[in-house]
C-alpha cells in the first residue's frame, strides 16, 4: 500500500477491535434466534450506551479530490458522534452502480458477471453492456489494488471515499455502523483495505440474494445482518435492524 497522509494513518492508528461478542446464554432467556445475535452484538459494540442513532450524509459538495471527499466523511461522522449519537448508518444520495461493482469485483476478486444480477426484465444487452463497463474499469484501474485511495481517486469515486471515511472515523471513536446498500457496501471494502480492525464495528443491513453484495459481505467478513434477502438501496435492511434495537432496548 503507498504511503497514507498523516493523518489518515493517525486515525488508523486509534481503531481497536471491540469486545467479544457474548455468548448467546448471557442474554435474557426470552430472547433467541436472529434477535439474540443482534442484541449480542449491540452489546460488544455499545459499552452500555444508550441507542441514539443517525442516518450520516456525507458532503453532498463536489470536492477537488476523493481525499477531501474522505475527509469530510471523518469530519461527518465526528460531528455525529460529537453531538451523542452511539450508531451511524452511512448512506450515499449520488450512487454509481458500475463503480461500486467495480470495486467489489476488483477487491473480491470476482469477475464482472458474477458480481452484476440480472434481474427479470433487464434486457441482456443491457446487462452485458454493464458487466463490459464494469470489466473494463478493473483492467483500466488494477494498478491501484493495493492502493485503496488511489483506486478511488482513478474511479473518481468522491460518494464512496466520504462512506470510506465515515466508517473509519467511527470504528477510531468506538462507534458502531450499519452498512445497507451496494456503493456502502463498496465503501466498506476500501475502509476494510485500509484498516482489517475497523470491520468490527459495522453490521450489514441485511442478507441479500444479489451476489455482488454478498462478495463483499463475505470479503470483510461482515456479520450478515437481518435474512431479509434484500436487493434495493432504499436501505430498508438498516431501517428493520434500527427498529429491532429499539425494541430491544
Amino acid at each position: 500500500m503507498s504511503d497514507l497522509p498523516v493523518d489518515v494513518s493517525a486515525l488508523i492508528d486509534r481503531i481497536a477491535v471491540p469486545d467479544a461478542v457474548p455468548p448467546v446464554g448471557d442474554l435474557p432467556d426470552d430472547i433467541t434466534g436472529e434477535l439474540a445475535a443482534l442484541q449480542a452484538w449491540w452489546q460488544s459494540v455499545s459499552t452500555d450506551a444508550p441507542l441514539s442513532w443517525a442516518v450520516v450524509h456525507p458532503s453532498n459538495e463536489p470536492s477537488p479530490t476523493t481525499l477531501d471527499a474522505f475527509r469530510a466523511g471523518v469530519d461527518a461522522a465526528d460531528r455525529a458522534i460529537d453531538s451523542g449519537v452511539t450508531l451511524l448508518v452511512p448512506r450515499i444520495d449520488a450512487r454509481d452502480d458500475v463503480i461500486a461493482r467495480t470495486i467489489i469485483a476488483m477487491l473480491s476478486r470476482k469477475e464482472a458477471s458474477s458480481v452484476l444480477p440480472q434481474p427479470a426484465g433487464l434486457p441482456d444487452r443491457q446487462w452485458m453492456d454493464e458487466c463490459a463497463a464494469i470489466r473494463d474499469r478493473v483492467a483500466a484501474t488494477s494498478e491501484h489494488r493495493g492502493s485503496p485511495l488511489e483506486l478511488l481517486e482513478a474511479l473518481n469515486a468522491q460518494a464512496i471515499a466520504g462512506v470510506a471515511g465515515v466508517l473509519l472515523a467511527a470504528a477510531a471513536r468506538r462507534t458502531p455502523c450499519l452498512i445497507d446498500a451496494t456503493d456502502e457496501l463498496a465503501a466498506a471494502l476500501i475502509a476494510d483495505r485500509l484498516s482489517h480492525r475497523a470491520k468490527g464495528w459495522w453490521r450489514a443491513g441485511s442478507d441479500s440474494p444479489d451476489a455482488g453484495r454478498t462478495a463483499a459481505i463475505e470479503r470483510v467478513g461482515l456479520p450478515v445482518g437481518l435474512p431479509l434477502q434484500l436487493t434495493d438501496d432504499a436501505g430498508r435492511g438498516a431501517q428493520a435492524t434500527l427498529a429491532l434495537l429499539e425494541l430491544l432496548a
